[in-house]
């Protein structure tokens, strides 16, 4: 072979076909880096160079199975635009839209280590994310999101910010449809929660780091996010498929910016929904985990969302797996977290997760206060559990 995983990005599909699979994985990598030769003559050296190869066809029944094609990097600007690359080289061309197949799932990929190094990866993680909100090793991460999502004042926002936080919360951050209306803007709400964090962190000793969140358009970003630093948000949160992926990049290079970034994966699940079709959902685990997001909802047991035990499984290693030389991603946990279902993901993932009730904790009948209280003790009572097997 020309190429290997050394020099080029290896993507592997799921695919179904009324055809030949292994006719399938030929014609899509050349359609995926060159097309046909079109010139005159014989095909030039460089041009034979640049066409893709199939390193690996693995039937698993009639005209199904798995391919993985190696895209050369040769090809790509991965100096100025290695994200970019690597998504038109995976996904961008006519890997979705040929209709000589049924299905195709991106199920993983990996890239050569000379494009690693293009790539930031996460500036905090789990390690650094303890450090900032003063836990120890072996202490739960607990947090949660401020519910209800919309409606509210600032003023009322930072009275649920400081029941949780007083309560013991270590993590709190805006919901994903927390859009800065008119009637609760950025400023403002992020001015008065991390005033009400000082007060509690005052009289608790304990610290609670705040994501504002941030989500817009991506020229727009770094403005954004320094509003919210300046107000004292000390942590972002955006959803990179309403603002771009590209922007937690941006967020993750800007000098101006050193506190942790949420990736929010709000609408991950249109993308890999349909069964065998898509993008997986550890797929995207991977590219953010790339582009330096610190945090990022890894699924959930027990949830009221979709992901299965084994998407769960997979997200968690391409959170923290050893996959690339990058920090890895501290895993959130929700999806309908409360002190029933904490319990099958404590002793299932362990510790290094950022436990994220919302309802749970501030929909408790007692109060926020006594749901938090209530979250913890089923989560140490998991902990107990789990270093007993």
């Amino acid at each position: 072979m020309r190429h290997t995983p050394e020099d080029s990005v290896v993507a592997t599909y799921y695919i179904e076909t009324k055809g030949d699979i292994h006719k399938v994985a030929k014609d899509l990598v050349v359609l995926e880096t060159t097309a046909k030769w079109t010139g005159e003559g014989d095909p030039t050296p460089n041009y034979l160079e640049s066409v893709g190869e199939v390193l690996d066809v693995k039937p698993t029944g009639q005209g199904c199975g798995y391919i993985s094609l190696l895209y050369p990097i040769s090809n790509m600007d991965i100096e100025n635009s290695a994200f970019s690359c690597l998504w038109l080289s995976m996904i961008g061309g006519p890997t979705f839209a040929l209709a000589a197949y049924e299905k195709s799932r991106l199920v993983d990929f990996s890239i050569p280590p000379e494009m690693m190094k293009s790539f930031e990866g996460p500036a905090f993680g789990i390690s650094g994310t303890r450090r900032l909100m003063g836990l120890d090793d072996d202490e739960l991460m607990i947090g949660t999101i401020v519910k209800p999502t919309a409606g509210m004042a600032p003023e009322e926002v930072a009275d649920l910010a400081y029941t949780a936080a007083s309560g013991g919360i270590c993590f709190i951050k805006d919901d994903e449809k927390m859009m800065s209306p008119n009637y609760c803007p950025l400023g403002k709400r992020v001015k008065l929660v991390s005033e009400a964090l000082k007060k509690a962190e005052s009289e608790t000793g304990k610290k609670t780091i705040y994501a504002a969140h941030i989500t817009t358009s991506p020229d727009r970003i770094v403005d954004r996010a320094i509003e919210a630093l300046e107000n004292g948000a000390t942590a972002l949160m955006l959803n990179f498929f309403a603002a771009g992926f590209s922007s937690i990049d941006i967020l993750r290079r800007c000098k101006d910016i050193n506190v942790p970034i949420y990736a929010h994966c709000g609408g991950r699940e249109a993308f890999g929904r349909a069964d065998g079709q898509g993008i997986s959902p550890s797929v995207i685990v991977k590219m953010v985990r790339l582009l330096g997001g610190d945090y990022f909802r890894a699924g959930m047991y027990e949830s009221y969302l979709v992901d299965t035990d084994e998407d769960i499984s997979k997200m968690h290693v391409s959170a923290t797996g050893n996959w690339c030389d990058k920090n890895p991603i501290l895993p959130a946990v929700s999806g309908g977290l409360n002190p029933d279902t904490v319990g099958a993901n404590v002793r299932t993932m362990g510790r290094d997760i950022l436990l994220l009730a919302g309802t749970g904790v501030f929909g408790h009948p007692d109060g926020a206060l006594v749901g938090v209280q209530a979250l913890r003790e089923a989560a140490n009572v998991a902990l107990a559990e789990r270093s007993k097997t």
